[in-house]
């Protein structure tokens, strides 16, 4: 997969660095926040390859595209050398988005930690119940900290990813989280005393794994730290701007907003527990069934602060994390299902790689790749998750360990419950089985397959099929894409096609179209057909690396070409001398929307006679 490609396709299509006021990613999307909106062409954006669907809600922007991920969130940085700043041009966006946004752009970062931190305890879980580690011996003493620290320092990680999202001092929220875990603070908070600050009551809470209270504070230093930016002089400002920010911070946290954060967890805990005791069937059940739903409007965020009051009050959570883990479940066997049930050969394969991935508890791929796209697989998924979720809600199911829930994450719903696990895997076979049987019955429109054809002579072209002839770009010898030294191409990652060994130094189009991107370095060039076929000719193994020496371009990007326009001399013997193989792999990137790639059996080809028939 090029993902140097898809990110510069992505960022063009969403309107530009110009329009990107934020870029970051979760585990399977990229999540932007654009100035407008509407300057985001989504249909083209579907239609590149790699992406897997588009998601515009939360108040976020949000491109599919599976476990590459951060990959391409790699690339999308380097394109637009994005940094972490304001924006004053933004789209206003509504209340409700902005809630959503801001939930999700404070827990997004912190979610790797909190992972990490919660599979050890997990398998620290496994290991006690087999007894393999014993909980006095300091292995287990020292693994029980370390699996703590992202929860009892959650504030610290909570001040730094809110200070992103509201864009303040970075340092400055983590210092006046600092004060809320100090242990001198805990130890003030413990003695039995009333404690004063300027004859101020600072009310007795423990801020160790809260999480409202330092998201509020950080909020709240954002004006804070604009206003001391206004009146600190310059002279000074360096030095003024963060004592302002600390003194005025420090107790009005500690007075105020830290006391208020604490009333409010404190009565969501009670909300949690209530729930829990007397609705769980019905929240699970509820969770299990609008799991996707959520996931397509980036809901599932809100839950955060519900999911860590109850876990870090209780030491399990049962609200969001069942149903979540039949969610999984339901998404991985209607895209089995569809993957035995479907004729197409592509999604056969999308299907069985997208529910394997699911049932590890990764759904996105899933569901917008396959479930989401053939609509009723989708709502065989809603009633999964229902039927198992009202099952787990029932036994009181919940987790020892927060994460992403799925067969690998099974271990985290061992909890001092011993028939807590043993009711998770019922709950989830029931949603798997129901799911199973409802995408066969209910079926779904299949994508056709197109059969292709061995005898490429007799193959008539017509565009309205997306058949067409591109024809050779170089003279020389037909080699197979698979022999070429370069892994990328040759095990067509890339897409399918052919590679030439040229005999002469010139380079010319195969097709009519335009030049979609030229390399700096001049060693490839992309082109798109007037009938929408993408080419990708790359000039020569690892040319890259002589960084446009030995190469002469004729064209530009954007440019209008006809079949057989030159396009790029280079120097043969010179590339050779310098130590570079020049085998020119000839792909179509987006072979994956079209039947087949038929290759000309010639061993040896000339300009402008044909290389390749596409079905």
């Amino acid at each position: 997969m090029n993902y140097g490609k898809i990110a510069a396709s992505i960022l063009e299509l969403v309107g530009g660095e110009k329009n990107v006021d934020h870029v970051t990613h979760c585990a399977t999307r990229l999540r932007f926040n654009l100035k407008n909106d509407g300057n985001a062409d989504t249909e083209a954006i579907k239609k590149v390859k790699g992406v897997m669907g588009v998601s515009n809600s939360g108040g976020q922007y949000q491109v599919i595209i599976g476990n590459d991920v951060n990959n391409v969130y790699k690339e999308i940085i380097k394109l637009g050398n994005f940094k972490t700043g304001s924006s004053t041009n933004s789209v206003k966006k509504g209340k409700v988005a902005t809630i959503l946004d801001t939930l999700s752009g404070v827990f997004t970062p912190i979610l790797p930690a909190m992972i990490g931190c919660a599979m050890i305890k997990a398998v620290l879980v496994i290991l006690k119940s087999a007894n393999m580690i014993q909980p006095d011996s300091q292995i287990y003493s020292i693994l029980t900290f370390i699996s703590d620290s992202a929860y009892y320092f959650l504030p610290m990680l909570l001040a730094w990813s809110s200070a992103v999202k509201f864009k303040c001092n970075v340092g400055l929220a983590i210092a006046l989280a600092g004060v809320l875990l100090h242990p001198n603070f805990s130890a003030l908070m413990a003695d039995g005393n009333s404690v004063k600050f300027l004859g101020l009551p600072i009310t007795k809470a423990t801020y160790t794994s809260s999480v409202i209270p330092i998201i509020m504070a950080v909020w709240v230093m954002s004006y804070v730290e604009k206003f001391a930016e206004k009146y600190s002089p310059s002279v000074v400002k360096s030095i003024l701007k963060p004592l302002i920010i600390m003194l005025i911070m420090a107790p009005i946290t500690l007075i105020v907003i830290g006391p208020l954060g604490t009333i409010i967890g404190n009565y969501l805990a009670i909300a949690v527990s209530s729930i829990n005791t007397y609705a769980g069937w019905l929240v699970s059940g509820i969770m299990g069934a609008t799991f996707p739903f959520l996931i397509m409007t980036g809901m599932h965020y809100s839950l955060g602060p519900i999911a860590i009051t109850a876990y870090t009050t209780t030491g399990v959570e049962g609200i969001v994390g069942p149903g979540m883990l039949v969610h999984s479940f339901t998404q991985s066997a209607a895209a089995l299902a569809v993957a035995l049930k479907t004729k197409n050969k592509d999604l056969k394969q999308v299907a069985t790689s997208t529910s394997m991935t699911a049932i590890l508890g990764v759904t996105e791929p899933a569901m917008f790749g396959v479930n989401l796209r053939l609509k009723k697989p989708l709502l065989a998924v809603v009633l999964g998750g229902l039927a198992g979720g009202i099952y787990v809600g029932a036994f009181g199911v919940a987790r020892s360990a927060m994460g992403v829930t799925g067969l690998a994450t099974l271990p985290a719903f061992i909890t001092e419950n011993p028939h807590n696990l043993l009711h998770a895997v019922i709950g989830c076979v029931i949603g798997f089985v129901v799911t199973f049987i409802l995408t066969f019955i209910l079926g779904f429109e299949d994508i056709e397959d197109e059969e292709s054809t061995e005898n490429t002579d007799s193959i008539e072209v017509k565009s309205l099929n997306k058949e067409g002839v591109i024809t050779s770009p170089l003279k020389g010898e037909v080699v197979e894409l698979s022999t070429i030294k370069d892994e990328t191409f040759a095990s067509g990652i890339m897409g399918k096609g052919v590679a030439i060994i040229p005999s002469e130094g010139k380079l010319t189009s195969p097709v009519n179209g335009v030049i979609s991107a030229i390399f700096p370095t001049l060693h490839a060039v992309g082109i798109t057909s007037e009938d929408g076929i993408e080419l990708l000719i790359h000039i020569g193994m690892d040319t890259v690396q002589l960084e446009g020496k030995y190469f002469k371009s004729s064209v530009k990007a954007g440019d209008n070409v006809k079949a057989g326009d030159l396009l790029i001399s280079f120097d043969i013997n010179k590339i050779k001398e310098a130590g570079y193989e020049i085998a020119t792999p000839i792909v179509v990137t987006n072979s994956n929307d079209y039947t087949d790639v038929l290759v000309s059996d010639k061993k040896q080809i000339s300009f402008g006679e044909r290389l390749m028939t596409i079905i």
